[in-house]
């Protein structure tokens, strides 16, 4: 769960003279420089290839200077210094915690919330784990990874939070008794709804795609499928599916375009031989009789609910 902002370099007007910072303002008008906060730049090439958790990290590394103990980066902008995927709209805030503060307060930059987290009471079973240690971002303090999660499921949409906490505990970097033991510190309000996006999660998801499915599974009020469920003939291969209906005998693959053209995934074969894997796999899974129907979604379908509505509901799979 790295991200590539963490090593993007931050140019920083203070520690310029007054001759080379106008030649900076020029370049941000000629752009060749994008300005990440007032007075810190970042290359326009470096900036554009980022994705919006990873921009916002510049962002959360370019304020980081500016905070002081006991005040620590949290929620959302710490999630980005975990690495945890985000679906939603880009941040353009810095999340904090400070337990000086009773009551949020907001400026043109920073989001500060009320640290009511009291001392550290982690359990003695996995007080050495790093996941519940807090970490650094260029000098100021992070919330830890498991305190995140939870301060994320307590203020976000579940389209948001489920994908972070399935990707956490898929990677084995946190377990659900950590997440259990830290609910228990948050405050009545904030435990119910992160105690319903908690119990939801599942290390099944083998990306966000996946778990932002699921949150649209809840949505629709669709019986609960089966996750990597595998079709196996002896003697043949075995494929498994992202989502699985036994009742309905619908499949449902979750289609991302990595799979097709993220060289990382691709290795030495060509999106082409992808693509023909894809089909030979497909077919297999159809050639089983309890299969009567494959419902492939793309992240497009999947950000449009009516559109996932219709294919569920075409397929035979009841939905709200």
């Amino acid at each position: 769960m790295a991200t590539r902002a963490i090593y993007v370099p931050l140019i920083r007007t203070a520690a310029h003279d007054s001759a080379e910072r106008r030649r900076l303002q020029r370049d941000v008008h000629r752009g060749l420089l994008a300005v990440v906060r007032p007075g810190v730049f970042v290359e326009q090439a470096a900036f554009t290839a980022l994705r919006p958790e990873e921009a916002h990290l510049l962002l959360v590394r370019a304020t980081a200077p500016r905070i002081r103990p006991p005040a620590r980066i949290s929620h959302l902008s710490a999630a980005a210094v975990h690495g945890l995927p985000y679906i939603g709209d880009p941040q353009s805030r810095v999340d904090l915690v400070d337990p000086r503060r009773g009551k949020t307060e907001t400026t043109a930059m920073t989001r500060v919330r009320p640290d009511q987290s009291g001392a550290d009471h982690r359990h003695e079973r996995w007080a050495a784990v790093p996941s519940v240690q807090d970490v650094d971002c260029d000098g100021a303090g992070v919330t830890s990874l498991v305190r995140t999660l939870v301060d994320v499921a307590a203020v976000a949409p579940l389209m948001t939070s489920l994908p972070m906490l399935d990707a956490a505990l898929q990677a084995r970097t946190v377990w659900p008794e950590m997440l259990e033991f830290e609910l228990a510190r948050g405050s009545r309000e904030q435990t119910a709804r992160a105690s319903f996006a908690v119990r939801a999660e599942s290390a099944l998801s083998g990306s966000p795609a996946e778990s932002v499915c699921r949150v649209r599974f809840r949505q629709l009020s669709t019986p609960e499928p089966l996750q990597q469920h595998e079709f196996r003939r002896a003697g043949e291969q075995t494929a498994v599916v992202d989502f699985w209906f036994p009742v309905q005998g619908v499949v449902v693959e979750v289609d991302g375009r990595g799979k097709y053209e993220d060289p990382d995934l691709l290795g030495a074969s060509t999106t082409a031989d992808a693509y023909w894997r894809e089909k030979r796999r497909e077919d297999f899974v159809r050639s089983f009789p309890e299969v009567r129907f494959v419902v492939r979604l793309s992240w497009s379908d999947l950000m449009h609910p009516e559109r996932v509505r219709q294919a569920l509901r075409r397929a035979g799979v009841p939905c709200r």
